[in-house]
Parts: C-alpha cells; sequence; structure tokens
C-alpha cells in the first residue's frame, strides 16, 4: 500500500504545488481523495496507471478540490480506458458532471457510478453513467459506512467547513497471520492449493487429518489493517475526531500558521497547531499536513515547526512525495 501526494496546495497553486489531490495504491484499487485542477497530469508525473479500478472521494464543491475531475474523466475516455470507476461526494454531483456531458459533450464509455452521499437523508443515491437523470438506486446510509469490500471500507463524517464538506477514512480489513514457511515444511504440507487456504488461515483436510493453520503455527494471529484519514477543508471539529480516532496515518488540512488562526477560524480552514491537536486527540499514529496556503510558498518551514512541537511524528506534505504503508 502506498501514499501519493498529486497536489499538496491550498486554492492557489505554485510552482511546487498542485491543487488538492491524494492518492492511495492499495492492491488493484487506486482511490483518489480529492481531484483538484490538472489531476492528470500529476498520474503522469506520479506514474499512476491510467487503466486501473479507481474510486474517486471528493470531500465538497470548492473549485480546487473539484475541477480536476471532468478532465480527468475526459482524458480516461482519450486512453480507452475499460476499468470501472466510481466517485463519491456531496448531493449533486451528479448535477456537475451532467452539465459537462450536455454542454461540452463528456462521455464515459468506461463503467461509471456515481454516488451521492445525502447526509441529511441518511441517505446514498446511486447513478449508473451520465446518460440517464434517475438515479439507478436509493440506499440507507449504515453508520457511514459508502462502500465496503472483503478487503476494505470507506466512511465519512460531515466536517465544519464554510460549505457542505466531509471527511473520509480507509479502514482496511484485519490481514491474515504472517505464514511461517518452515513449520508448513515440517508438517509436510505440500506445494498447492493447501497452503494457499493455509495462508489464509483456513484450516484443511490433508491425508485424513485437519491441519488448523492457527493452532499448528502455520500462520500467526490477524494483523489489524490499516486506517488512513483524510479531513478534507475544516475547521478544528469533534466529528473528524470521532472519524479518525486511531488512524494510522491522518491527512489534515493546514492552511495556516498560528499567526493566522484567527483567518483560519473565519474561514473554517485549520492551522498546522489545529491539525498537530487534532492528531494527537485522535491517537493517530502520523500526520501529514496539506492544504498549504500559497503565501508559504517561499518558507514553510514554520507549519512544520509548530506541529512537531505539539506532535512530533508529522511530515509536511510535498507534491509526488510517496509514502511506503507497510
Amino acid at each position: 500500500m502506498e501514499l501519493i501526494i498529486l497536489g499538496s496546495s491550498a486554492a492557489i497553486p505554485t510552482k511546487e504545488r498542485n491543487l488538492p489531490a491524494i492518492a492511495l495504491l492499495h492492491h488493484a484499487d487506486i482511490l483518489l481523495f480529492d481531484c483538484g485542477e490538472d489531476v492528470q497530469r500529476r498520474f503522469v508525473d506520479a506514474r499512476i496507471k491510467f487503466n486501473k479500478s479507481l474510486k474517486i472521494l471528493i470531500s465538497h464543491f470548492h473549485g480546487d478540490h473539484i475541477n480536476g475531475l471532468p478532465g480527468l474523466l475526459f482524458r480516461f475516455g482519450l486512453n480507452d480506458r475499460t476499468a470501472p470507476i466510481t466517485i463519491f461526494g456531496p448531493r449533486n454531483l451528479f448535477l456537475f458532471l451532467y452539465l459537462y456531458r450536455k454542454i461540452v459533450g463528456l462521455k464515459s464509455a468506461y463503467p461509471l457510478r456515481i454516488i451521492e452521499i445525502d447526509h441529511d437523508n441518511g441517505k446514498l443515491i446511486e447513478f449508473d453513467g451520465l446518460e440517464s437523470e434517475n438515479p439507478k438506486q436509493v440506499s440507507d446510509l449504515k453508520d457511514n459506512v459508502i462502500f465496503e469490500t472483503k478487503r476494505y471500507q470507506l466512511k465519512y463524517e460531515k466536517v465544519n467547513h464554510s460549505i457542505l464538506s466531509f471527511a473520509y477514512s480507509f479502514i482496511e480489513k484485519p490481514l491474515h497471520g504472517k505464514f511461517n514457511p518452515q513449520r508448513a515444511e515440517e508438517l509436510r504440507i505440500p506445494h498447492s492449493r493447501f497452503r494457499k487456504k493455509l495462508q489464509s488461515g483456513i484450516p484443511v483436510e490433508i491425508n485424513g487429518r485437519i491441519v488448523d493453520p492457527l493452532k499448528e503455527g502455520i500462520v500467526g494471529p490477524s494483523r489489524p489493517g490499516k486506517k488512513i484519514t483524510y479531513s478534507g477543508d475544516t475547521a478544528p471539529c469533534e466529528s473528524l475526531i470521532t472519524l479518525g480516532k486511531n488512524s494510522d496515518l491522518i491527512i489534515h488540512d493546514a492552511t495556516y500558521n498560528s499567526e493566522l488562526a484567527e483567518i483560519a477560524k473565519k474561514k473554517q480552514h485549520s492551522t498546522a497547531v489545529d491539525a498537530a491537536n487534532d492528531a494527537k486527540e485522535m491517537n493517530a499514529k502520523q500526520l501529514i499536513l496539506t492544504h498549504v496556503s500559497s503565501r508559504y510558498a517561499e518558507d514553510d518551514a514554520k507549519l512544520l515547526e509548530e506541529a512537531k512541537a505539539i506532535f512530533p511524528n508529522v511530515i509536511l506534505a510535498k507534491d509526488l512525495m510517496r509514502i511506503n504503508l507497510k
């Protein structure tokens, strides 16, 4: 699993920082948190494949977080994409893309699902492609889970910004215990489909005997999966703390330093100090500061310095930074 910073600027991009976009590579999936302008070029710069299963999570409808989405979808069409895309975001996400279809001809020959999170009514509203104005289905939200597979689930919370804005958590399910090949050899487990099942913690019958991989020490106990939380744009709020509790990694709005705390409060953003306090309160293991104001283009060191004084395990996001999440 790998995290790639594709854009770490706030509303105004700089020479070094693109608009917000962060990719998480997990097995065969790509998850993209927000979609700032020109994110398609960042896919190329980061050597991210254009034809892999993709989930896009839009935090809110300010332009710096969504204006890159139509261009990215156009680019996928030009690349003859076949892999599916699912896009999550607030209500009217479908309308946003539908207007691009009607006015500039946006098409999706590849499988495309748009899932709107109707927070006020506790519903998920799903559209199949851009052709029909009517939802394919409407389902109830349960525990704020918006998507789930055998490997992970995605959850959201409403956070505190000037317009409706969501934070998201990627929650990996428990992993199989570590496989002990030496023990498998001692028990004369053949190199076959049996080993694959045993590696997954499944007992198998071999020569009339049931072999339990945990009891026999062939695999260790299951291990907790990773939890990664993305704040979107927000001022400090309890809902983010709840969502991000015990995260391995919190990627947090840190638009300003402490000298501009009043501006941060007025615009409903966070300072680096706010981000560090949140990370500490939610018992996160690591913090990444992002959404950095262009005013710090020449000197962003103070953001990192202020956060480290409160929460030592912190990184200041840089475009095309890669973080291996083993």
